[in-house]
């Protein structure tokens, strides 16, 4: 039997071969746990969360950037409770992210809306034309 430049002759040098193979496996099985291990706990999101502030901290810019975001939205959120009737946190991050989509948009892409308010007005000018009065 011959694997990997290793001659077997007898009984005892194969046996001592399995055992080696074997302790093999078990390393390699505790190698590849603790990589799947670590892989799961860095897609956890408070640890993804907790790389993207890394990230920014580096950045002395983007950190005094994050912190008056934050203080921002922590004023706007106690002023909605405050003020505001029964808002939750959840709503409160709901109507954020439509607020923010919604602006992006409108930034972005304001020519494609205007085509297409252009393009329902001509719609109901056609119809109203076509239909009898």
């Amino acid at each position: 039997m011959n694997n990997s430049g290793i001659t077997i002759t007898n009984d005892t040098e194969l046996h001592h071969r399995i055992m080696k193979l074997s302790n093999l496996k078990e390393e390699q099985e505790l190698v590849i746990k603790r990589n799947v291990r670590e892989v799961v706990y860095s897609m956890h999101p408070s640890m993804i969360l907790k790389n993207i502030i890394n990230k920014f901290s580096e950045d002395k810019e983007g950190t005094n950037d994050l912190k008056a975001i934050g203080l921002n939205l922590g004023k706007d959120f106690l002023l909605a409770k405050l003020f505001g009737k029964g808002v939750s946190l959840k709503s409160f991050i709901s109507s954020l992210l439509i607020r923010k989509a919604t602006d992006y948009v409108m930034n972005n892409h304001s020519d494609l809306i205007t085509n297409g308010i252009h393009k329902l007005e001509n719609y109901f000018k056609e119809s109203k034309a076509g239909t009898p009065a």
